[in-house]
């Protein structure tokens, strides 16, 4: 993705220089020879390339990092300032070449004021020139920065999906190991299927939905064998196509959340039921546990993934999904649709 980006800033940039280039060429043809055009449009734009390219992908990025703006200001001004003094200095260089002989005489580099009046007047055009490419450079170090800052965020909230999870089996496997080894170890080689996918795929930008819907598959039927009889598990899977890519554990929080909070008890057999549909590149979910009958004091560990799941998904999918949930007395209800 780094790659993609300073590969588009160069192309932009390099495209500018072209058209820049190929406009002041057309103009001076019409006033002087072809070739005392080409000369001199390489010899006023050779050198206000390499410096405002210093200016704008050196100095800039560098007083950004190190958060000397006022000092970059300086530094624009000198730089525009001797910038200038190199353009009055080409077009007399000029002005004498075409008084020698070697080019025909025009009114294209002929001073027509004092030498400080021409000076004067050649700056605005510097200075619109390098704020233009200085400001073009900004614009990509700020994109550069909040794809770094979003990257940083994502890596944190995928690095609060996992413990409570993997506690909660964890401790499961240790309590089975004492009355059934059997079943301890069916569940075990479950979940290293779920770990192995959290650790290796987890890292990926995208995974195709067809394995993301695996895990949550092996998920649930981790949670079946952990409570058995206790829960009635009820889910639809309905996938147009497979192959179609999305982000890795963006539905985990959601099945962990209901898995957590659902009845359970002797008097009641609590229950979840998910229902997740693709077509084309809408995807829809739906998530739906039964809850205790008694108020039971809220996790705020669970609250915590609710906001980490609602804050990748701004991120990951911004003005491309929607969210609801939905509580009452006797069920938990959350929906998602997601365009892919």
């Amino acid at each position: 993705m780094k790659n993609c980006h300073t590969k588009a800033y160069i192309s932009f940039v390099a495209l500018i220089w072209l058209m820049l280039a190929a406009l002041f060429l057309f103009q001076y043809m019409n006033q002087v020879s072809f070739i005392e055009a080409i000369l001199f449009c390489f010899s006023l734009f050779l050198p206000t390339c390499l410096i405002t390219s210093y200016l704008s992908n050196s100095l800039l990025p560098e007083a950004i990092r190190n958060k000397k703006m006022r000092c970059f200001v300086v530094h624009f001004i000198v730089i525009m300032l001797v910038t200038g003094m190199i353009h009055l200095a080409i077009f007399i260089i000029f002005e004498k070449l075409e008084e020698a002989g070697v080019f025909k005489p025009s009114e294209l580099v002929r001073t027509h004021y004092h030498v400080v009046i021409e000076y004067i007047m050649a700056l605005p055009a510097i200075f619109i020139i390098n704020l233009g490419f200085c400001g073009i450079r900004f614009y990509y170090e700020h994109n550069k920065l909040r794809q770094i800052h979003l990257k940083t965020q994502l890596q944190v909230l995928q690095q609060q999906i996992n413990p409570h999870f993997m506690f909660n089996v964890l401790n499961h496997i240790y309590i089975l190991m004492q009355k059934d080894v059997d079943r301890a170890s069916e569940l075990l080689v479950k979940y290293s299927e779920i770990l192995r996918y959290q650790l290796y795929n987890g890292k990926e930008e995208l995974v195709p939905l067809s394995q993301e819907i695996q895990f949550l598959k092996d998920m649930i039927e981790v949670e079946k064998t952990r409570w058995g009889k206790e829960l009635s598990v009820d889910c639809t899977w309905q996938i147009e196509n497979g192959d179609r890519d999305i982000q890795p554990l963006l539905f985990f929080t959601f099945i962990e959340n209901a898995f957590k909070h659902v009845s359970r008890s002797i008097s009641e057999t609590g229950f979840v039921n998910v229902i997740v549909r693709q077509k084309g590149a809408s995807l829809f979910m739906e998530v739906v546990n039964s809850k205790p009958l008694r108020r039971i004091k809220k996790n705020n560990a669970s609250g915590l993934g609710l906001i980490n799941a609602r804050e990748r998904l701004e991120i990951l999918y911004p003005d491309r999904h929607s969210l609801f949930i939905e509580e009452n007395e006797q069920v938990y209800i959350i929906r998602l649709n997601i365009t892919l």
